[in-house]
Protein backbone atom coordinates (compact mmCIF):
# COMPACT_ATOMS: atom_id res chain seq x y z
CA UNK A 1 0.00 0.00 0.00
CA UNK A 2 1.35 3.44 -1.10
CA UNK A 3 1.28 6.01 1.97
CA UNK A 4 3.24 8.80 0.54
CA UNK A 5 3.97 10.39 -2.46
CA UNK A 6 7.73 11.57 -2.55
CA UNK A 7 10.10 14.17 -4.49
CA UNK A 8 13.23 15.43 -3.80
CA UNK A 9 11.33 18.46 -2.50
CA UNK A 10 8.15 17.28 -0.76
CA UNK A 11 6.40 15.10 0.69
CA UNK A 12 2.44 14.42 0.09
CA UNK A 13 0.00 11.88 1.67
CA UNK A 14 -2.09 9.82 -0.32
CA UNK A 15 -5.54 8.92 0.33
CA UNK A 16 -4.86 5.75 1.61
CA UNK A 17 -2.87 7.45 4.41
CA UNK A 18 -5.15 9.77 4.83
CA UNK A 19 -8.32 7.11 5.22
CA UNK A 20 -6.08 5.56 7.48
CA UNK A 21 -5.11 8.17 9.68
CA UNK A 22 -9.02 9.02 10.09
CA UNK A 23 -9.47 5.16 11.34
CA UNK A 24 -6.57 5.27 13.83
CA UNK A 25 -7.14 8.43 14.95
CA UNK A 26 -10.55 7.39 17.42
CA UNK A 27 -8.62 4.50 19.47
CA UNK A 28 -5.44 6.56 20.03
CA UNK A 29 -7.79 9.22 21.32
CA UNK A 30 -9.19 7.01 23.38
CA UNK A 31 -5.59 5.81 24.73
CA UNK A 32 -4.79 8.99 25.79
CA UNK A 33 -8.15 9.48 27.55
CA UNK A 34 -7.23 6.64 29.43
CA UNK A 35 -3.71 7.51 30.16
CA UNK A 36 -5.66 11.20 31.09
CA UNK A 37 -7.42 9.58 33.73
CA UNK A 38 -4.91 7.49 35.47
CA UNK A 39 -2.32 10.33 36.05
CA UNK A 40 -4.76 12.43 37.35
CA UNK A 41 -6.11 9.33 39.40
CA UNK A 42 -4.30 10.39 42.76
CA UNK A 43 -4.63 13.64 44.57
CA UNK A 44 -1.69 15.50 43.36
CA UNK A 45 -2.09 17.37 40.21
CA UNK A 46 0.86 16.74 38.09
CA UNK A 47 2.53 15.54 34.40
CA UNK A 48 3.96 17.70 31.34
CA UNK A 49 1.72 20.29 29.99
CA UNK A 50 2.60 21.54 27.35
CA UNK A 51 1.14 25.10 25.78
CA UNK A 52 1.19 27.19 22.17
CA UNK A 53 0.95 31.12 22.55
CA UNK A 54 1.77 33.70 20.33
CA UNK A 55 5.17 35.43 20.89
CA UNK A 56 3.49 38.56 22.04
CA UNK A 57 1.10 37.47 24.46
CA UNK A 58 3.31 34.40 25.93
CA UNK A 59 6.21 36.83 27.03
CA UNK A 60 3.73 39.79 28.13
CA UNK A 61 0.79 38.10 29.74
CA UNK A 62 2.11 34.43 30.46
CA UNK A 63 5.48 34.68 31.26
CA UNK A 64 5.12 36.77 34.44
CA UNK A 65 2.79 34.00 35.70
CA UNK A 66 4.39 31.30 35.05
CA UNK A 67 6.80 30.91 38.04
CA UNK A 68 3.62 31.28 40.72
CA UNK A 69 1.90 28.74 38.79
CA UNK A 70 4.87 26.33 39.02
CA UNK A 71 5.11 27.37 42.82
CA UNK A 72 1.07 26.36 43.19
CA UNK A 73 1.72 23.20 41.05
CA UNK A 74 5.13 21.68 41.92
CA UNK A 75 3.96 18.35 39.99
CA UNK A 76 3.51 19.82 36.60
CA UNK A 77 6.29 20.53 34.19
CA UNK A 78 5.41 23.48 31.85
CA UNK A 79 6.39 22.89 28.12
CA UNK A 80 6.15 26.66 26.75
CA UNK A 81 6.17 27.23 22.60
CA UNK A 82 5.88 30.46 21.43
CA UNK A 83 5.25 31.12 17.50
CA UNK A 84 2.34 33.35 15.80
CA UNK A 85 1.20 30.44 13.47
CA UNK A 86 -1.91 28.07 14.19
CA UNK A 87 -0.57 24.89 15.52
CA UNK A 88 -2.77 21.83 15.10
CA UNK A 89 -3.29 21.03 19.08
CA UNK A 90 -4.02 17.30 18.46
CA UNK A 91 -1.32 16.78 15.91
CA UNK A 92 0.99 18.23 17.29
CA UNK A 93 0.24 16.95 20.45
CA UNK A 94 -0.37 20.20 22.53
CA UNK A 95 -2.64 20.37 25.90
CA UNK A 96 -3.75 23.62 24.98
CA UNK A 97 -3.30 26.84 23.24
CA UNK A 98 -4.01 30.24 23.40
CA UNK A 99 -6.20 31.98 20.51
CA UNK A 100 -7.03 35.36 19.99
CA UNK A 101 -10.25 36.27 18.70
CA UNK A 102 -12.96 34.28 17.07
CA UNK A 103 -12.47 30.96 16.78
CA UNK A 104 -13.28 28.84 13.30
CA UNK A 105 -15.56 25.84 14.41
CA UNK A 106 -14.59 22.56 15.21
CA UNK A 107 -13.63 20.02 17.68
CA UNK A 108 -11.60 21.92 20.05
CA UNK A 109 -13.25 23.36 23.04
CA UNK A 110 -12.31 26.81 24.08
CA UNK A 111 -12.70 28.53 27.07
CA UNK A 112 -12.32 32.54 27.56
CA UNK A 113 -9.66 33.90 29.64
CA UNK A 114 -9.49 37.47 28.85
CA UNK A 115 -11.66 40.01 27.13
CA UNK A 116 -9.72 42.71 25.42
CA UNK A 117 -10.40 45.17 23.17
CA UNK A 118 -8.21 47.09 20.28
CA UNK A 119 -7.50 50.42 20.02
CA UNK A 120 -5.42 52.38 16.86
CA UNK A 121 -2.75 55.06 18.20
CA UNK A 122 0.37 56.48 17.34
CA UNK A 123 3.36 58.43 19.37
CA UNK A 124 2.62 62.07 20.31
CA UNK A 125 6.16 62.16 17.89
CA UNK A 126 3.64 60.91 14.93
CA UNK A 127 0.91 63.40 16.02
CA UNK A 128 3.28 66.21 15.97
CA UNK A 129 4.19 65.74 12.48
CA UNK A 130 1.01 64.44 10.74
CA UNK A 131 -1.65 65.84 12.86
CA UNK A 132 -4.22 63.67 14.33
CA UNK A 133 -6.93 62.35 11.61
CA UNK A 134 -10.52 63.94 12.05
CA UNK A 135 -12.38 60.75 10.74
CA UNK A 136 -11.51 56.74 10.51
CA UNK A 137 -11.69 57.25 6.98
CA UNK A 138 -8.41 59.41 7.15
CA UNK A 139 -6.39 56.21 7.94
CA UNK A 140 -6.15 54.50 4.50
CA UNK A 141 -4.04 57.53 2.94
CA UNK A 142 -1.58 57.12 6.43
CA UNK A 143 1.20 55.41 7.80
CA UNK A 144 -0.31 52.23 9.39
CA UNK A 145 1.37 49.21 10.50
CA UNK A 146 0.18 46.13 10.21
CA UNK A 147 0.02 42.50 11.43
CA UNK A 148 0.59 39.84 8.28
CA UNK A 149 -1.96 37.31 9.13
CA UNK A 150 -4.92 36.40 6.98
CA UNK A 151 -8.15 38.83 7.91
CA UNK A 152 -5.49 41.09 9.99
CA UNK A 153 -3.54 43.22 7.22
CA UNK A 154 -5.70 44.65 4.71
CA UNK A 155 -9.02 46.16 6.40
CA UNK A 156 -9.43 47.98 10.08
CA UNK A 157 -12.87 47.89 11.28
CA UNK A 158 -14.72 51.01 13.78
CA UNK A 159 -18.07 50.80 14.90
CA UNK A 160 -19.67 54.46 15.95
CA UNK A 161 -21.46 54.93 19.57
CA UNK A 162 -24.61 54.50 17.07
CA UNK A 163 -23.67 51.20 15.89
CA UNK A 164 -22.68 52.47 12.51
CA UNK A 165 -19.48 50.32 11.15
CA UNK A 166 -16.86 51.74 8.77
CA UNK A 167 -14.15 49.52 7.17
CA UNK A 168 -11.27 51.40 5.75
CA UNK A 169 -8.40 50.02 3.53
CA UNK A 170 -4.99 49.88 5.44
CA UNK A 171 -1.64 50.60 3.52
CA UNK A 172 0.81 49.96 5.21
CA UNK A 173 5.09 50.90 5.58
CA UNK A 174 5.99 48.41 7.82
CA UNK A 175 4.73 44.35 8.35
CA UNK A 176 5.74 42.21 11.27
CA UNK A 177 4.61 39.46 12.55
CA UNK A 178 5.13 40.58 16.28
CA UNK A 179 3.23 42.57 18.23
CA UNK A 180 5.75 43.60 20.71
CA UNK A 181 7.72 44.99 17.26
CA UNK A 182 5.07 46.92 15.93
CA UNK A 183 4.49 48.63 19.35
CA UNK A 184 8.34 49.27 19.26
CA UNK A 185 8.02 50.81 15.66
CA UNK A 186 4.79 53.38 16.64
CA UNK A 187 6.38 54.02 20.00
CA UNK A 188 9.15 55.46 17.90
CA UNK A 189 6.86 57.54 15.85
CA UNK A 190 6.55 55.57 12.90
CA UNK A 191 2.94 54.91 11.97
CA UNK A 192 -0.56 54.23 13.31
CA UNK A 193 -1.04 50.80 15.16
CA UNK A 194 -3.49 48.70 16.03
CA UNK A 195 -3.11 46.50 18.68
CA UNK A 196 -4.51 45.31 22.10
CA UNK A 197 -5.20 47.04 25.40
CA UNK A 198 -3.19 43.73 27.27
CA UNK A 199 -0.27 44.65 24.99
CA UNK A 200 -0.02 48.74 24.95
CA UNK A 201 -2.45 49.70 28.05
CA UNK A 202 0.42 51.13 29.57
CA UNK A 203 1.67 52.97 27.21
CA UNK A 204 -2.18 54.49 26.47
CA UNK A 205 -2.15 55.50 30.17
CA UNK A 206 1.26 57.22 30.31
CA UNK A 207 0.55 58.82 27.17
CA UNK A 208 3.76 57.20 25.25
CA UNK A 209 0.54 56.10 22.47
CA UNK A 210 -2.71 58.01 21.99
CA UNK A 211 -5.84 56.75 21.00
CA UNK A 212 -7.04 58.32 17.74
CA UNK A 213 -11.05 57.52 18.03
CA UNK A 214 -11.55 56.95 21.63
CA UNK A 215 -15.29 57.11 20.68
CA UNK A 216 -15.31 54.44 18.46
CA UNK A 217 -14.78 50.37 19.02
CA UNK A 218 -11.86 48.78 16.90
CA UNK A 219 -11.20 45.76 15.52
CA UNK A 220 -8.79 43.98 12.88
CA UNK A 221 -11.17 41.03 12.43
CA UNK A 222 -14.28 40.96 14.30
CA UNK A 223 -15.71 42.49 17.41
CA UNK A 224 -15.23 38.92 19.03
CA UNK A 225 -11.73 39.83 20.56
CA UNK A 226 -12.02 37.86 23.83
CA UNK A 227 -8.95 35.23 24.39
CA UNK A 228 -9.41 31.68 24.71
CA UNK A 229 -7.78 28.83 26.30
CA UNK A 230 -8.37 26.06 23.55
CA UNK A 231 -7.74 22.01 24.00
CA UNK A 232 -9.06 19.10 22.52
CA UNK A 233 -12.60 17.67 23.00
CA UNK A 234 -12.23 14.88 25.01
CA UNK A 235 -14.66 13.32 27.65
CA UNK A 236 -12.26 13.99 30.22
CA UNK A 237 -10.47 16.93 31.06
CA UNK A 238 -6.97 16.73 32.48
CA UNK A 239 -6.97 18.40 35.94
CA UNK A 240 -3.48 20.25 34.57
CA UNK A 241 -5.16 21.88 31.90
CA UNK A 242 -8.30 23.08 33.93
CA UNK A 243 -5.81 23.89 36.47
CA UNK A 244 -3.56 26.21 34.24
CA UNK A 245 -7.07 27.41 32.62
CA UNK A 246 -8.43 28.56 36.05
CA UNK A 247 -5.22 30.33 37.50
CA UNK A 248 -4.25 31.96 34.44
CA UNK A 249 -7.95 33.34 34.07
CA UNK A 250 -7.96 34.55 37.88
CA UNK A 251 -4.26 36.55 37.11
CA UNK A 252 -5.30 37.98 34.24
CA UNK A 253 -8.76 38.64 34.99
CA UNK A 254 -7.21 40.95 38.03
CA UNK A 255 -5.88 43.38 35.59
CA UNK A 256 -7.30 46.78 35.08
CA UNK A 257 -8.95 47.55 31.64
CA UNK A 258 -7.88 50.16 29.77
CA UNK A 259 -10.24 52.87 29.25
CA UNK A 260 -11.00 54.23 26.09
CA UNK A 261 -9.16 57.44 25.26
CA UNK A 262 -7.00 56.96 27.76
CA UNK A 263 -3.92 59.47 27.92
CA UNK A 264 -1.54 61.51 29.66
Amino acid sequence: MLLFYRTTRNIAATEAATLLATQVEEPLEALRSIRSRAADAGDEVSGKLRISASHSFGIKCLGPHLADFSDTYPGITLDITLNDRIVDIVGERFDLAIRHGPLPDSSLIAKPILQTRYFACASPEWLQRNGRPEAVEEISKLDCLIFPLPGFSSVWRFRSSTGKETEVPISSTMSANSGLILREYALHGKGIVLLSDWLIGEDLSTGRLIDLFPDMLATPTNYQTAISAVYPNRKHMPKKVSAFISFIRSRLSAKEPVAAGSES
